[in-house]
């Protein structure tokens, strides 16, 4: 199936670099006039203006911003085409479908694929985009629309959130004193996945909120007092912490 492409961030990185190694056609990307992406290069295509796109693909990707998406597929000329796109906030569009990598994508020019990522389906044409999933080496699973928006904030808890939690974690240990210790951050989190991952019982937390070691905690909200946002965030996460480990079985 040949693909053109409506974009030059990430998404359309992904995409354009999983198409290039399974081997199958390039259209074309169509980018802003301004533009400074230097997706085609990379991807060893033509940037093609909309009309020439639409005309010469089967499948066009919108993969500009969120906030874009709307706009750019509107402006997409009549075309045989099937029109999808990769948010895991929006909706399809124009009777098409959307593909949406669970997955942080990296920037463009970095290694980048969507081999054994899930994608999480929505819309119309399901033949069609599980053919895709299947020939990149994806897994893939379906979301009702109606389910979409909690589908994404769960996903934002997976990953941007845990981003968040490491530039807190950074930015408190800094106040603390310890510095250079990036790197030692990713590995303490790592380490906490890998103990979720194996376990589906009360083992998969650690920590004082999973103690109930009220000595503990009653010192970290010491310490966080100057912070009243940090401090609610931690109050919130020792709370599902306790609501979760009741919820779970013994």
């Amino acid at each position: 199936m040949r693909l053109g492409i409506l974009g030059g961030g990430r998404a359309a990185w992904a995409f354009g670099s999983a198409w290039r190694r399974i081997g199958w056609p390039l259209s074309g990307v169509w980018l802003r006039d301004d533009s400074h992406s230097h997706i085609a290069e990379l991807l060893q295509t033509a940037r093609m203006d909309m009309v020439d796109l639409a005309g010469e693909s089967e499948l066009l990707l919108v993969a500009v911003s969120d906030r874009a998406i709307e706009e750019v597929a509107a402006a997409i000329p009549e075309t045989e085409a099937l029109i999808f796109h990769a948010s895991g906030a929006l909706l399809s569009l124009r009777d098409g479908f959307s593909l949406h990598p669970l997955k942080a994508l990296p920037p463009v020019g970095a290694a980048s694929d969507l081999e054994n990522t899930l994608l999480v389906f929505e819309g119309q044409h399901r033949r069609t985009a599980k053919l895709v999933a299947a020939a990149m080496g994806s897994r893939f699973c379906e979301v009702a629309p109606e389910q979409k928006a909690l589908y994404h904030a769960a996903a934002v808890f997976g990953s941007n959130y845990i981003a968040a939690s490491l530039e807190i974690a950074q930015r408190l240990m800094a106040r603390a004193g310890v510095t250079d210790v990036r790197e030692d951050l990713v590995a303490l989190a790592q380490s906490a996945i890998d103990n979720w991952r194996s376990h589906e019982d009360a083992k998969r937390f650690t920590g004082p909120a999973a103690r109930g070691d009220v000595e503990v905690m009653s010192r970290h909200r010491e310490a966080l007092q100057g912070d009243a946002q940090v401090a609610e965030i931690y109050e919130l996460l020792a709370a599902e912490i306790a609501g979760s480990l009741l919820a779970s079985p013994k």
